[in-house]
């Protein structure tokens, strides 16, 4: 029998709700596969003139991320901690797109970096379409930086408001411009508390500090929103699913061990960033948390919800300590 218009609509919706249930379905490279087939994707959106920036872009997702904006006609710059590894990155993009690639340089564990690459980004462009917030890795080891922070949550948290922040007024000039958060599906084992999320060395272990991070990133994302309602520029975050990439390579072998057989490619990891820089307007309100193309609930795990004052308190205490406080400029 063949199945058409909304029976086959409901039958994919069907579908896509029992790989969400599975997770590994969903999040491995079955879920995507199959996803782009049930729901007939479009290809990506051309971005010929859309000025990116993003962060953590020399290898993994947000090099796939880079190099398909790019070969999109989008004008990329890129972020990236160590200045060879960075440039090179940017000279392989350009190499295989035909676009010219910025680069820039900064370690954003440390916000004094953060504010320094956000003022030379000002001074370069004239206006920004997307920033994409992709930097993070998972460290087993604990790190505090030379400003006082777990180094986790600086890079994933503090530099990310910072960088959001000073980009603010950039982004407005823009055409239809949005942030987008990199978050991951770790963030669904964690709750949101905001005096647990900066983790304590002697009580440090590497996942849940990531996951915490990667909970904090989705609600701040919220309260972005919230708090500029009606503001032209939009906030949007997104997990990728399980990619085989060189931080889960070296963070999580034994997970990699198990799953590689359906772990997604970068360039699969990457597809709803690059369509959410694209798609135009993005079909959902700012706020929005997404994977694969689809707005996607923020709490699946009994506990994991969070009391209705905490996004709030994060708010606060995170724009304490950066100094910045877009909601009051």
């Amino acid at each position: 029998m063949d199945v058409t218009g909304p029976a086959r609509a409901g039958v994919a919706r069907a579908i896509d709700g029992l790989l969400e249930v599975s997770v590994a379905g969903g999040f491995g490279s079955p879920g995507i596969r199959l996803r782009r087939r049930i729901f007939d994707w479009e290809q990506l959106p051309r971005m010929d003139g859309r000025r990116v920036v993003i962060t953590g872009a020399t290898s993994g997702i947000g090099r796939a991320a880079a190099a398909e904006m790019a070969g999109l006609g989008a004008d990329v710059a890129i972020v990236g901690r160590d200045h060879e590894r960075t440039q090179v990155a940017a000279t392989q993009i350009a190499a295989g797109t035909g676009r010219a690639v910025r680069a820039y340089i900064a370690d954003l564990n440390v916000m004094t970096d953060a504010r320094r690459v956000a003022d030379e980004i000002a001074g370069d462009f004239e206006a920004l379409d997307v920033l994409i917030h992709n930097a993070g890795a998972l460290s087993a080891q604990y790190e505090r930086t030379a400003e006082g922070h777990e180094a986790t949550y600086a890079s994933q948290v503090l530099s990310q408001h910072v960088l959001t922040s000073r980009l603010l007024p950039l982004l407005s000039k823009g055409t239809d411009p949005r942030v987008i958060i990199v978050s991951s599906g770790g963030m669904y084992a964690e709750a949101l508390d905001p005096g647990t999320v900066q983790m304590s060395a002697d009580a440090y272990d590497g996942v849940r500090a990531y996951a915490r991070a990667k909970r904090v990133q989705v609600a701040l994302n919220q309260e972005w929103a919230r708090r500029l309602p009606g503001h032209p520029v939009a906030f949007h975050a997104m997990h990728p699913g399980w990619a085989d990439t060189r931080g889960v390579q070296d963070s999580l072998p034994s997970f990699r061990r198990i799953t590689r057989p359906i772990l997604r490619t970068p360039q699969e990891g990457a597809d709803t960033i690059v369509w959410l820089a694209g798609v135009r307007p993005i079909p959902a309100a700012s706020g929005t948390f997404w994977s694969d193309r689809m707005p996607r609930g923020t709490v699946r795990v009994p506990g994991t919800g969070s009391d209705s004052a905490a996004p709030s308190a994060l708010w606060a205490m995170v724009c304490a300590q950066t100094g910045e406080r877009p909601d009051e400029a």
